[in-house]
């Protein structure tokens, strides 16, 4: 399938089928405005390229039931990676974020070669268990530890990620696989996974913060990534100077390391409680505080739905942290100018990296 040849009604029609549901053609009419013989030819071309199908009538409705139109089952999938120093993490998610498999291998060492020949591994795996699943494989996301040089496409790495530094990342992953290869630094990456299969669905305007190796995060206004003038716009960082204590995941790590438990790298995060540990639950108690006047501050600029803290700590840890913050998770009535930001822990965890690389491939289709 040739998605370039999808117009920008075909993609407006399967944005709305994703983020819904099934719809029948007069509800879809309905949202797009235009007429109902319009969404039927609109239909019919996206029919042909095989990406949706009619459902079942709706029982129960007055007059001649509505056949509902939803994404087919298997129209389409894409994979995407997801590393740190020691691990590996690959999912493929179907056009709806569904996540269809995932798996984790782990990392010799964490460099452009080593990450390119794990992650052909993980993708042989997972797929090889997928079977005969017979969609169109639309490509693999990377999420990247660092942002881009301004103007071009090299990549200036987390300083913990020293072998990525100024590499064209894009290009040389490229080189190692057939499909259609995207990059996007991993606290953008995360948010848009938020968008298509976590609490940022249905949201045009959210913040995502993203705790890993330093504090980044990234930006959906009026329902595009917001990627800035530079490439570079979302991380919260500055807020937090290094040699401090601050919110990452990486000072998680330190921190515990400090006080004598193992904590090599983000996965072993994976099997502590933060109730049942005191140091790992001061963290979390001290970086919600710090967290919250910048948060409060971001949120008076861009007057955002919600803010989302997620990244690579698991869901336990991430909600201790917002729990932390003493900011609302739901919307105030009659919320005014300056009044806190509604404050929500990611639901995807420790598997929002992945999942987010994955998206990466279907958003470009949906919302390019």
């Amino acid at each position: 399938m040739k998605f370039n040849l999808l117009t920008p009604s075909d993609r407006r029609i399967l944005s709305i089928l994703v983020e819904r549901g099934p719809l029948s053609r007069a509800e879809l009419a309905d949202l797009i405005g235009v007429s109902r013989p319009a969404v039927t030819q609109m239909i019919s071309s996206l029919e042909r390229f095989g990406l949706v199908e009619e459902l079942e009538s709706r029982k129960g409705a007055r007059g001649q039931p509505a056949r509902p139109v939803g994404i087919r089952t298997g129209a389409g999938y894409s994979a995407g990676v997801s590393f740190s120093h020691s691990y590996l993490d690959l999912a493929i998610i179907d056009l709806t974020g569904a996540v269809l498999d995932s798996c984790r291998l782990a990392l010799d060492e964490p460099t452009p070669n080593a990450v390119a020949c794990t992650a052909t591994m993980a993708l042989l795996e997972v797929r090889g268990r997928l079977g005969s699943f017979d969609g169109t494989f639309i490509g693999v996301g990377f999420a990247l530890p660092g942002d881009f040089q301004v103007g071009t496409s090299m990549l200036i790495a987390h300083r913990y990620f020293p072998a990525f530094d100024r590499i064209d990342a894009q290009a040389f992953f490229q080189q190692h696989f057939d499909q259609p290869v995207f990059t996007e630094n991993d606290g953008r990456t995360c948010a848009m996974g938020e968008r298509l299969a976590g609490l940022g669905r249905g949201c045009r305007d959210f913040m995502l913060v993203h705790l890993g190796h330093g504090v980044g995060g990234g930006l959906f206004l009026d329902n595009r990534l917001y990627r800035g003038a530079h490439r570079n716009a979302g991380p919260l960082g500055t807020f937090f100077p290094m040699g401090a204590p601050r919110p990452s995941g990486q000072d998680l790590l330190e921190t515990l390391r400090g006080q004598g438990i193992a904590a090599a790298d983000f996965d072993i995060l994976e099997t502590l409680d933060p109730s049942a540990m005191p140091p790992l639950a001061a963290w979390c108690e001290r970086a919600g505080k710090q967290l919250a006047p910048a948060l409060q501050h971001v949120s008076d600029i861009i007057d955002p739905e919600m803010i989302i803290i997620g990244g690579r700590l698991p869901a336990s840890i991430l909600s201790a942290v917002v729990e932390a913050t003493g900011l609302p998770d739901q919307p105030c009535p009659g919320r005014a100018a300056g009044a806190p930001p509604v404050v929500r822990a990611s639901w995807l965890g420790a598997q929002a990296g992945a999942v987010g690389a994955a998206s990466i491939p279907i958003l470009d289709l949906l919302l390019p």
